[in-house]
């Protein structure tokens, strides 16, 4: 069993530190080992600014998983345990700095050149694209090891609109570059879903609520979105990199070219 670290800042009760540990512990249990021989298990009391409430990352060579819990107590619970499992599954399936250290894939190198993109335009849509394909691998391991209702707590949570992306939409409208980003970071948060949609028996619930985290978009924009993570997304495979490239192309063909082929990016 990998060892884990526990690193705490603020005031937090060992019985917290205990739950948390005991559910990485049974997560490594069933879905395997991280790829490091020990993780780092940061928690925090409370962030400053900090929106989500776990995260984790490879950054310093090792797994290192963040919680902040002045968020993770304010959601509900199979929520919160989703989460946490998820930070697991990460640090197995994306427990090594290469993964955080991603090359630019051969389609948005091309797209960088042909539409002179912005380097922070580039950057998002690979962070969007990198994070739709990690995000839908996660979902896939711990599915197929029938951790499905909290998984569906927190598809159903990711999925629901907040009046800030409703709001942020109608921003983006002004700018095609901002638009661009806005689909991708659209399709970033519904890739975590998609491993649940072809469930016989809860695959057409978590359809409508993807339907529902896009309602407020454009129809136009919203067929676009159907295509790649219903068409494109069941052709990826287990090697992470290439499913990122993947990804990257059905973006970067149906998303930004759509919008800027033969048309000023300002």
């Amino acid at each position: 069993m990998a060892k884990i670290s526990v690193t705490r800042f603020g005031e937090i009760s060992q019985p917290l530190v205990d739950k948390i540990l005991s559910i990485i512990d049974e997560c490594y249990e069933v879905i395997g080992e991280p790829m490091a021989d020990s993780i780092d298990l940061c928690m925090i009391e409370k962030s400053a600014g900090e929106t989500f409430f776990a995260t984790h990352d490879a950054l310093h060579g090792k797994p290192t998983i963040t919680i902040y819990m002045e968020q993770l107590l304010e959601i509900p619970r199979l929520v919160a345990l989703a989460g946490i499992r998820r930070q697991a599954a990460h640090s197995v399936l994306h427990g090594s700095l290469e993964y955080y250290l991603i090359r630019v894939p051969p389609d948005l190198i091309r797209a960088i050149k042909q539409y002179s993109l912005p380097q922070g335009c580039a950057h998002g849509l690979l962070y969007s694209a990198g994070m739709a394909a990690k995000e839908y691998e996660v979902t896939r391991l711990l599915y197929s090891k029938d951790y499905i209702e909290d998984q569906v707590a927190y598809a159903k949570y990711i999925l629901d609109p907040s009046a800030e992306e409703v709001l942020s939409w109608k921003i983006a409208l002004r700018n095609r570059l901002e638009k661009i980003l806005y689909l991708s970071s659209v399709i970033r948060d519904i890739s975590c879903a998609v491993p649940l949609t072809r469930d016989e028996q809860i695959g057409a619930e978590i359809k409508n609520y993807i339907g529902k985290k896009l309602a407020h978009i454009t129809p136009d924009c919203q067929s676009r979105i159907q295509k790649i993570i219903y068409e494109g997304f069941p052709l990826l495979d287990t090697n992470t990199f290439e499913n990122i490239d993947l990804i990257t192309k059905l973006v970067v063909v149906d998303i930004l070219e759509y919008e800027l082929k033969e048309r000023d990016v300002t």
